[in-house]
């Protein structure tokens, strides 16, 4: 440690990096080669293994799929929207709120539910 009581870069040990390589050049044999010439004309049978009319098909059925669901979710997405509350502020006198207040406690509801049975009944009545 230095004088003034922190670390020095001296102070770590570093561990030596350990890299597996072979030693021998006889030791680069036994690993296995990249591709065979065998092996290439397989994968070439497994690629091409579907006909033009098979993709074709498979790429109609994959897009109504893609399709179907990005109306299904337009939907779910319009359906969220129609859930959205808007809110009214309305300015009351004090006799008005304390009736909305002994309404709200003597049916055990909240005065935003009295409010909104009330206008609705307004607005019912007046053919809205």
């Amino acid at each position: 440690m230095n004088g003034k009581g922190g670390l020095a870069p001296g102070d770590f040990t570093i561990a030596a990096k350990i890299i597996n390589r072979p030693e021998d050049e006889d030791d680069v044999e036994e690993y296995p080669k990249a591709v065979e010439p065998e092996a290439s004309h397989q994968a070439d049978k497994i690629l091409a293994g579907k006909s033009v009319s098979q993709r074709e098909k498979q790429t109609r059925e994959t897009a109504a799929a893609q399709e179907e669901a990005r109306y299904s979710l337009r939907n779910l997405k319009r359906a969220k929207q129609r859930e959205v509350k808007f809110f009214v502020n309305v300015a009351l006198d004090q006799a008005t709120k304390a009736r909305l207040k002994r309404a709200a406690d003597e049916n055990d509801l909240k005065m935003a539910t009295v409010m909104k049975a009330a206008i609705d009944v307004y607005l019912r009545e007046n053919g809205y």
